[in-house]
C-alpha cells in the first residue's frame, strides 16, 4: 500500500445549486488536487453520510450519457445538503485509468466490447482506483462512523478495512438510458455493484407519468432506404451483428417484448433473448405480448407467459387474453401492468409503433438505421414518423449503421430537481 502524503491547501465556502458547502482542497503525493465538500453542520459523533466520488469529465462536464456518474454526484450533493455529510471528489477518471485510456475504451465499446472487455483489450485494470486519499481526509476531519453513499461494495470494504464503522449504506438511484444500460448491467453482473432492476430497466413507478402502465421502450430498425419491411410485407435485412446483440440484451432486460398482429403473423418472431446473439447464456426471457386487434394469432406455448390483446379469439386457450375493441392503449396497458408487466420493449410493426407515439405512451425510443450518415438516418425516420423531433435525438455509430436515441419531453427533469427529489426520499434510509 502506498504511503499517503496529503497536504491541505485551502478552504472556502462555495454556493451551489444544491446548497452552500465548505470546500476544502488538498494535494496528494502525485500533486493531484483532491476536494472535500462538507455540509455546514457536521456531527462527527453520529454516523456521517459520506460519498467517495471519482471524477468523470465526460459526464460531469461534457454531459455524456454513457454512464451514471453525474447522477451519482448530484444525488450525493443534494443528500448532504439536506441531511449533512461529506462528498470527497477524487481525481480518478475512468476508474483510475485516465481520460485518454477511457476514450480508447469507449472506442472499443462502440465495436461491441463491454467496459471490462475494453479495459482488458487495452491491457488495463478493470478498476485501478485507490481510496487512501479519501481515508486520510476522513481521518483528518475526525469522522469515525459512516453512512456510505454508494452502490459499490468495494468502497464499503475499503473503509471498513481502514477501521471506520460503516453503519449503513445509502443506495444511489440512477436512471438508465439506451447508452448507459449495458454499462450499468455489466457493473451489476460482473463487478458486483448493488443496482436494482428499477435502476436498469425503469421498472419502477416513478419513471413515467402514470404509475398504472408499464414503462414503454420502442425499439426498431430501418434499412438504408428507410424501410421497415419489404413491399410485400416480408421482413428485410435491417440490423447488423452489433445491433442484434444490443437488441437481445434489451430483450432480456424487459419484462415483455411486444409486437403487432402483422409482425407476429408474417415474421413469426421468437421474441427471445438468444445465446447465439449474446455470446453467453441469457439471464432471463421476456413474456410475449401480441397486439392482435381483430386478427386471430396462433401462439405456440412455452415456459413464458403470452398475452394477446384484442377482440379476436386466440387459437390457444393458455394465452392470457386482454380485451381491447379499438386502438386505444391506456386500458390494455393498465391490464398488463396489473398482470405484473412493469416494462415492455415494443418492436413493431409500423402501425403499432405509430399508435404508441400518437397516444404519448412512450418513455424511451431507440432506432437503428443501416446507414453511416446520422443526417440521413434522422431524415428517414422523420419520413416514417412525421412530427418526431429527430433533430434533438442522440446519434451514435453502431456497427454498420447509426443508433438514434430519444427520451420524450415528459421524461425530462433537470439533474438538480431529480437529485433533490430522490435525495429527499432517501433521507429515511
Amino acid at each position: 500500500m502506498t504511503s499517503t502524503v496529503l497536504n491541505f491547501q485551502a478552504e472556502t465556502h462555495l454556493p451551489t445549486e444544491f446548497g452552500t458547502f465548505r470546500f476544502r482542497i488538498y494535494k496528494n503525493h502525485l500533486a493531484q488536487e483532491v476536494v472535500a465538500m462538507i455540509s455546514p453542520l457536521l456531527d462527527q459523533d453520529s454516523a456521517v453520510p459520506v460519498r467517495l466520488h471519482s471524477a468523470c469529465f465526460t459526464a460531469e462536464v461534457m454531459g455524456s450519457l454513457k454512464c451514471d456518474c453525474k447522477q451519482q454526484l448530484d444525488f450525493a450533493l443534494a443528500h448532504i445538503a439536506q441531511h449533512t455529510g461529506i462528498v470527497i471528489y477524487l481525481p480518478q477518471e475512468g476508474r483510475g485509468i485516465g481520460l485518454s485510456n477511457k476514450i480508447k475504451a469507449y472506442a472499443l465499446q462502440e465495436s461491441g466490447s463491454n467496459t471490462i472487455e475494453a479495459n482488458s483489450l487495452l491491457g488495463l485494470p478493470v478498476d485501478d482506483r485507490s481510496y487512501e486519499d479519501a481515508i486520510a481526509i476522513l481521518q483528518e476531519l475526525g469522522v469515525q462512523k459512516i453512512k456510505l453513499i454508494t452502490n459499490n461494495p468495494d468502497k464499503l470494504t475499503a473503509l471498513r478495512t481502514a477501521g471506520f464503522s460503516v453503519e449503513s449504506r445509502i443506495p444511489v438511484p440512477t436512471v438508465s438510458n439506451a447508452h448507459s444500460v449495458g454499462y450499468l448491467e455489466t457493473k451489476r453482473e460482473q463487478m458486483g455493484h448493488l443496482l436494482t432492476d428499477a435502476d436498469l430497466y425503469h421498472a419502477d413507478q416513478t419513471q413515467h407519468p402514470s404509475n398504472e402502465r408499464p414503462y414503454v421502450h420502442l425499439n426498431f430498425a430501418m434499412d438504408a432506404r428507410g424501410r421497415m419491411h419489404q413491399a410485400d410485407g416480408q421482413a428485410c435485412d435491417l440490423s447488423c451483428e452489433s445491433d442484434w446483440k444490443r437488441v437481445h440484451e434489451l430483450r432480456e432486460r424487459y419484462a415483455a417484448v411486444v409486437v403487432g398482429a402483422r409482425t407476429w403473423t408474417l415474421d413469426q418472431p421468437q421474441l427471445t433473448a438468444r445465446a447465439s446473439r449474446l455470446g453467453r447464456r441469457p439471464q432471463r426471457q421476456p413474456d410475449r405480448v401480441i397486439f392482435a386487434g381483430r386478427t386471430p394469432c396462433r401462439v405456440v406455448p412455452d415456459a413464458r407467459r403470452s398475452f394477446v390483446v384484442g377482440v379476436a379469439e386466440s387459437p390457444r386457450t393458455n394465452c392470457i387474453r386482454i380485451k381491447a375493441s379499438n386502438r386505444e392503449l391506456e386500458s390494455p396497458l393498465n391490464a398488463l401492468y396489473q398482470q405484473g408487466v412493469t416494462s415492455m420493449l415494443v418492436e413493431g410493426g409500423l402501425t403499432l409503433l405509430q399508435s404508441f407515439i400518437r397516444q404519448n405512451m412512450v418513455d424511451q425510443m431507440t432506432i437503428y438505421v443501416r446507414t453511416q450518415s446520422a443526417d440521413a438516418a434522422q431524415a428517414m425516420l422523420s419520413d416514417q414518423f412525421p412530427g418526431l423531433p429527430t433533430e434533438t435525438m442522440q446519434a451514435s455509430p453502431l456497427g454498420q449503421g447509426v443508433l438514434l436515441s430519444y427520451l420524450p419531453e415528459h421524461r425530462y427533469q433537470t439533474e438538480a430537481q431529480t437529485a433533490r427529489s430522490v435525495a429527499s426520499a432517501a433521507g429515511a434510509v
